[in-house]
């Protein structure tokens, strides 16, 4: 780990925070106003766009075999080795091909530049904010799948699939699309919660009273969290007492514990695991290392216990940059377990996501 700022930990698993939106995107603006096409609901493979994102070309090769397989046209899949070509894609679809159809987008999860997680953050922000004429049912297709449904709960992917991916993966998906596009049947979003600086709640734990408000105090000042939000612990059993009865709190508002003790994190990542084990955490915290020695504990094996590391003398640039890997880690895990939508499952218009009032683009 470097010592040059604020970093993330093994545990993140998150989009790399960027300083500017990536440019397609900003295509996507331009289609604002536009009139949204009227859905067409006799749909068959042979009639859906496909964006198609993975690294590893023999992949990409084996799945655009299954995709034949099942009837898509092979001009209606659009190839692209990360996700910024994905989006690139998207922008231009959003004009082209069979736009009273469904469009279908299938992303690996780990690809250079820009990975699956990121790319699909992207693209259900947009939704949120209703940027999209057409909103594609995102699949992803990942090797590491298993993780994306226990750890993030399944994301901002409608359907998770493992890699490689086969005939019958793809009706499965399909089906579900199926469902999606002409019952409303789908998953609630990761990327639709919301992430408010004054709702997050704060444990700073440190057995050095002076550490511990050092640290909460600089998270204050960047975020305006009111002092009721914000317990101590000088012990890791009242760490985690305090972690135990959060719990019970406010689901939809994001918990960070500032750790400034190595040897506590062991046990905290211990008891997370065993609730996760039962299905009893329903908030997970996102850890920060405040430790003196944070630069070399990023560099052991205990960089496996942490979501992200501030540096030994950190900066009000630092906390803003660790908020930022906390905000892309809370809009890319669901609060409850992934499953797959049923039929029963359904959004209709006034439940879909709310368009972000102009404060919250403004922040964006």
């Amino acid at each position: 780990m470097s010592a040059d700022g604020a970093q993330a930990g093994a545990r993140a698993e998150c989009p790399a925070p960027r300083e500017r939106t990536p440019s397609p995107l900003r295509t996507v603006a331009a289609n604002l106003g536009a009139p949204v096409p009227a859905r067409d609901f006799n749909i068959s493979p042979d009639t859906t766009d496909v964006i198609y994102a993975e690294d590893e070309e023999v992949f990409r090769e084996t799945a655009v075999r299954e995709l034949l397989k099942v009837g898509f046209l092979r001009h209606n899949i659009h190839e692209a080795d990360n996700g910024i070509g994905a989006l690139e894609h998207l922008a231009r679809m959003q004009n082209e091909g069979n736009i009273t159809k469904p469009l279908l987008v299938l992303l690996d999860v780990r690809m250079p530049g820009m990975d699956g997680r990121e790319c699909a953050l992207q693209i259900q922000e947009l939704v949120k904010k209703r940027h999209l004429r057409r909103e594609p049912f995102v699949v992803c297709i990942s090797s590491i799948a298993r993780q994306v449904e226990v750890d993030e709960g399944g994301g901002n992917f409608q359907i998770v699939l493992p890699k490689p991916i086969n005939v019958q993966f793809i009706e499965d998906a399909f089906q579900h699309l199926n469902q999606w596009w002409t019952l409303g049947a789908g998953r609630e979003l990761s990327a639709w919660k919301t992430f408010d600086l004054e709702a997050i709640e704060l444990i700073s734990a440190d057995d050095e009273p002076v550490c511990r408000l050092s640290a909460s105090l600089a998270f204050v000042q960047e975020t305006n969290i009111p002092q009721e939000n914000i317990q101590e612990a000088d012990d890791v059993e009242e760490l985690i007492e305090h972690l135990s009865a959060s719990q019970d709190g406010d689901a939809s508002r994001p918990l960070i514990i500032l750790l400034g003790k190595e040897t506590w994190a062991g046990p905290l990542r211990e008891w997370v695991e065993e609730m996760r084990a039962v299905a009893a955490i329903r908030r997970e915290p996102f850890v920060v290392c405040t430790s003196v020695d944070s630069d070399r504990i990023g560099a052991s094996t205990a960089v496996e216990h942490f979501h992200a590391f501030l540096p030994r003398t950190f900066t009000p640039k630092d906390v803003k940059w660790c908020l930022e890997y906390c905000r892309l880690w809370w809009l890319t895990r669901s609060s409850s377990p992934y499953k797959k939508a049923s039929e029963g499952e359904q959004y209709h218009e006034e439940e879909a996501p709310e368009a972000l009032s102009e404060e919250e683009e403004d922040e964006d």
